[in-house]
């Protein structure tokens, strides 16, 4: 009877959780989609492709950052918060915040200095750079802070942060188009990033003394330990998730050296409507990686397998449906860009596989980040950045923007088939757990 009152439990606060994110994931997906749009239609495909271009190369330098501090801080504020471990927990807390900042100044001077070198080597517009250098500190923390907020379940606050900065940026985005300034367009997602932020550490603070009031000390507390674990999670998960994660951002990049700025424009609006297509897979991840994480620190092997079983039926069968439906209907969503956007229809179906074998990996790859084998993804991360870098210099050169979006999908059909693979193997050791 009590087994059940926390199975119960347990799957209302997955379900409210789910909810909360599907709220805040709808506006975190409208964004870049109305962005994209608005550019689109307002200044063309050439604007889109340049402005496009700049935000992937800050996204790259983000990625490392947010999934080194970003990710490692879910994971272990979400497992000490299981464990009820007082000093753990705040000397996460405190890393997840200190540790960015130090790098990310690092950076921005890097940046700062090297002006010239970075705009050649990257085809990135000069008039562009501090907006940019800006973009890279606020974006980072606006991630960092997100993870922040799930790792010690504050799913709920994290979605009315989220939505109120999400339609100032829309409000601003509108403007700027309205009155002609393409050369604002960052400026609305740095007013965004920094209200999320502003928010989302007045939240942070008033409500973490009410989450740490029923924790414990600990006499084993040993910070370099801590520090030893956090950074060995952290590395690993921070090369292969920004191996996978850079090669959509790397994928723009590489059209705006090897081709024309407008095509970059029209494999953006294409990668566009991928984001909008991730929204569920998205929320399964947000929802379901830190719990994976807590039960993981519980011990509770059981309901781990429970999750990780109900999550993959659910995922095939939304995956099965999206992807079957945007295939038929290609042509129409890509149109809505304008005309000169109608004939990226073929590169949104190449793309399309890709994007099946991403939604029905999200409860393989949660489990496998959430308990204690984050390596496998990572290496899968890894042989998708591998892939289709190869791919791309085989390809681009006779086939251009299909040789992209081709060499885009075979990485991740194959980097991601292996983490799927490994996920399978290992979950049979909860699988017996749980029979016996």
């Amino acid at each position: 009877m009590i087994e059940e009152k926390v199975s119960v439990a347990l799957s209302k606060r997955l379900i409210k959780n789910s909810f909360h994110t599907g709220l805040a994931l709808a506006f975190v997906g409208l964004v870049p989609f109305a962005f994209n749009f608005l550019i689109a239609r307002t200044f063309g495909r050439e604007t889109l492709g340049t402005i496009n271009i700049s935000l992937s190369f800050c996204l790259m330098i983000t990625a490392f950052i947010t999934n080194y501090f970003g990710t490692a801080g879910t994971k272990f504020l979400a497992e000490y918060r299981g464990r009820k471990s007082i000093e753990h927990f705040t000397f996460i807390f405190k890393v997840s915040f200190v540790g960015p900042l130090i790098i990310l100044t690092v950076i921005g001077l890097i940046l700062a200095l090297n002006l010239e070198f970075f705009s050649k080597s990257f085809s990135l517009d000069p008039n562009l750079f501090n907006s940019l250098i800006a973009y890279t500190f606020i974006r980072s923390y606006y991630i960092i802070i997100r993870r922040v907020f799930y790792g010690i379940d504050l799913v709920r606050s994290y979605a009315i942060n989220e939505i109120i900065s999400a339609i100032i940026m829309l409000t601003s985005l509108v403007f700027v188009c309205y009155a002609n300034r393409p050369d604002l367009l960052i400026e609305c997602y740095l007013l965004s990033y920094t209200l999320f932020c502003l928010l989302g550490l007045r939240t942070l603070l008033e409500k973490f003394n009410s989450i740490t009031k029923e924790m414990t000390s600990n006499e084993k507390f040993d910070w370099k330990e801590v520090i030893k674990s956090f950074s060995h999670y952290g590395a690993i998960s921070m090369i292969g998730t920004v191996a996978s994660t850079c090669t959509g951002y790397i994928s723009i990049i590489v059209t705006g050296i090897y081709l024309a700025h407008s095509d970059a424009g029209l494999y953006s609006s294409v990668l566009a409507i991928i984001s909008v297509l991730m929204f569920i897979p998205k929320l399964f991840t947000q929802v379901f990686f830190p719990e994976f994480s807590k039960l993981f620190g519980k011990g509770d092997k059981k309901r781990i397998f429970q999750i990780f079983n109900q999550g993959t039926k659910i995922m095939l069968g939304v995956a099965t449906i999206v992807c079957l439906s945007v295939f038929v209907f290609s042509e129409e969503i890509v149109s809505i860009f304008g005309k000169d956007f109608s004939n990226g229809s073929l590169i949104l179906r190449i793309i399309l596989p890709s994007l099946f074998v991403r939604m029905i990996s999200i409860p393989f790859v949660s489990f496998l980040s959430g308990t204690k084998y984050v390596i496998y993804p990572n290496i899968g991360g890894i042989v998708i950045l591998m892939i289709s870098t190869l791919s791309w210099f085989i390809l681009v050169p006779k086939y251009q923007l299909i040789g992209i979006a081709i060499g885009y999908s075979i990485g991740i059909i194959i980097g991601i088939g292996y983490q799927i693979v490994m996920a399978v193997l290992k979950i049979k050791n909860f699988t017996i757990n749980y029979s016996n």
